[in-house]
């Protein structure tokens, strides 16, 4: 089971920023973590020239203080220690670098709840964090806050496993959050068509036996991952997911990423962050 010991808390200071503290906090209390919130002055769009000016006109130090003023006056609420960091830059990559730095256990941070036009045009800031953020990453969908009170409930957890030898990376999580919140794991794989030669071989016989046999021997894999409930699904494997999240009221989704230098998303991952139908924890994983 994976320790979380340092959470990383990503916030751009708008409206949401309480509901995305309210998660940090509760989070810290159940892990017994330490807690810090990160936050991002962005440069300027611009000239080179008007950068300057801004750093050298005292707009740059003026944006930082309103940030820490604020930053203090949002977490006023929350009987807790507490530390930040404020960075100037591109909010992204001085978030990898702040996690970097402190060595931070997870980042959590609140998607915008953009339309799927509005990312293709301007992209996903949660998509390039997940790229970016060498450390776990879990995304608070727009709609799915908890109120002030802290309530933060998860009570059912669902693996998006691929079958190779990175979901051991994504159970060691699971397993966190479930003996933390007492939650409900269940095995989710997405069987596409064709179906890829490293998870099985099609056997021999008609179609709806062999499509019965095939499933037998995912849910023996799966079942070997650890004893939880298991569920095959068909179809694309990202939007899949989302639909079963939904109709099955799942809070927590738990995904990988690959974890080499200019990593990629894989494709359920990058279409679960489209969707989010609900928290989604995306893990660095070794490629298998």
């Amino acid at each position: 089971m994976q320790k979380i010991k340092k959470i990383l808390c990503a916030t751009d200071l708008s409206d949401a920023s309480n509901h995305l503290l309210s998660w940090g906090v509760e989070l810290c209390l159940r892990f017994d973590a330490s807690f810090s919130v990160f936050h991002a002055v962005p440069p300027p769009r611009g000239s080179v020239a008007m950068q300057i000016e801004f750093e050298r006109g005292g707009e740059k130090e003026e944006m930082i203080a309103k940030a820490h003023t604020k930053i203090e006056k949002l977490m006023e609420r929350f009987d807790i220690k507490w530390d930040f960091i404020i960075a100037y830059g591109d909010p992204v990559l001085e978030a990898a670098t702040a996690a970097k730095k402190i060595k931070t256990d997870m980042v959590i941070a609140k998607s915008l709840g953009l339309s799927r036009l509005q990312q293709l045009f301007i992209g996903s800031v949660v998509g390039s964090m997940a790229q970016t953020i060498y450390r776990p990453l879990l995304v608070i969908p727009p709609d799915k806050s908890p109120s002030s009170g802290l309530t933060l409930k998860i009570t059912n957890i669902i693996i998006a496993c691929s079958l190779t030898k990175s979901d051991v990376y994504l159970k060691k999580y699971a397993l966190a959050f479930s003996e933390t919140f007492n939650a409900e794991i269940c095995l989710v794989h997405v069987m596409e068509s064709p179906v890829a030669d490293n998870v099985s071989q099609i056997p021999s016989g008609h179609y709806d036996e062999a499509q019965r046999r095939l499933e037998e021997n995912v849910s023996l894999r799966l079942g070997n991952l650890m004893p939880a409930r298991t569920h095959i699904l068909h179809g694309v494997p990202g939007e899949e997911l989302a639909l079963y999240a939904k109709r099955h009221k799942i809070d927590l989704i738990i995904a990988g990423v690959d974890d080499h230098p200019g990593r990629l998303i894989t494709s359920t991952t990058a279409a679960l962050l489209r969707h989010l139908p609900c928290a989604l924890l995306t893990v660095p994983i070794r490629p298998s």
